[in-house]
């Protein structure tokens, strides 16, 4: 059995069912997921980003102002210095871990909606007498307070 977040797991028994449980902890689980994937792409973005404009300064300011606007000069610097050619391959690696990650986000994003719509338009199994039904926006309160999941309506 999987763990299940204190706050899931402490949910009424009178008015949750375990496998709702386990459907509330799966969504948790997808949207921690797609953060840790757009933590990591941002992170890929920074570093790609800053490296990118380091590199750019030192290019500038050690071949470019000293060249008198010699073009063949400043190409011959740059590609006869094997470190010039590593950083613009670490600047290529990070651009496309940017992507990499981009595209798991994505991925996982599009399966935490589909699973969040689902939960949403299935709530009447979850709840389906008129007292649990009652009482279910306390459950869906406290997803969109403690893990900010709206579970009220399919729209993001």
């Amino acid at each position: 059995m999987r763990k299940i977040d204190m706050q899931i797991a402490s949910l009424n028994r009178n008015y949750v069912d375990e496998p709702t449980k386990q459907v509330l902890q799966n969504l948790v689980n997808k949207k921690r997921k797609m953060e840790k994937y757009r933590q990591k792409r941002f992170s890929a973005q920074m570093f790609t980003f800053i490296t990118s404009i380091i590199f750019i300064l030192y290019i500038y300011f050690s071949i470019i102002k000293y060249s008198l606007g010699d073009i063949g000069f400043i190409i011959s610097s740059i590609l006869n210095d094997s470190l010039h050619i590593v950083v613009v391959l670490c600047i290529a690696a990070g651009y496309a871990t940017a992507l990499y990650f981009k595209k798991k986000e994505d991925k996982t994003e599009n399966e935490f909606h589909s699973l969040r719509c689902e939960v949403v338009r299935k709530s009447t199994d979850y709840w389906p007498q008129p007292e649990l039904w009652e009482r279910r926006h306390e459950v869906l309160q406290m997803m969109k307070r403690e893990f900010d999941i709206n579970l009220f309506q399919e729209s993001k």
